[in-house]
């Protein structure tokens, strides 16, 4: 297990994300699997996320939109397509950018979420995956890291 903080991989091409939280495993599920909790909590500080869509299932989609409170720039939409669905253990989804109707374009980031209970809280650990060591460190450029781990201290803040 990962100690909070962000971890990179160049050699396998991963950014890895962690950050352990006071509260049962349930709790932390239902954070990231209700639309209206995960929409609470989603995104870096001065973002917020509406969820359009949330089927927790393999195979199903979450669908939501990010926008800078500020007003900058238009929302950016997003798709996360389930693949595998373990509650209270794993999430696995691609997430890749969408047009404004909904759909998917480009090859997308291949995540990972695991809830580890460990006690008396529940460790998180996100492992977003690359094609390659160019497009890992072009994320990171991008503030991907900094950006998970502004969204894991929003949702310490509702647990």
């Amino acid at each position: 297990m990962s100690a909070d903080g962000i971890v990179i991989d160049e050699q396998n091409y991963t950014l890895t994300i962690a950050r352990r939280y006071p509260a049962a495993a349930d709790r932390v599920w239902a954070a990231w699997t209700e639309p209206d909790a995960i929409a609470r909590w989603w995104g870096p500080h001065g973002w917020t996320t509406t969820v359009e869509r949330m089927d927790v299932r393999p195979g199903g989609e979450w669908r939501y939109s990010m926008a800078a409170d500020d007003g900058s720039g238009g929302p950016v939409h997003l798709v996360a397509t389930y693949g595998e669905v373990r509650p209270r253990e794993r999430l696995s989804y691609l997430d890749r950018q969408a047009t404004a109707d909904w759909v998917a374009v480009g090859d997308g980031i291949p995540t990972d979420v695991v809830f580890t209970p460990d006690g008396t809280g529940t460790h998180v650990s996100i492992n977003a995956g690359f094609p390659d060591g160019d497009t890992l460190r072009q994320w990171v450029a991008s503030g991907m890291g900094e950006g998970y781990l502004e969204a894991l201290e929003r949702l310490d803040t509702i647990l």
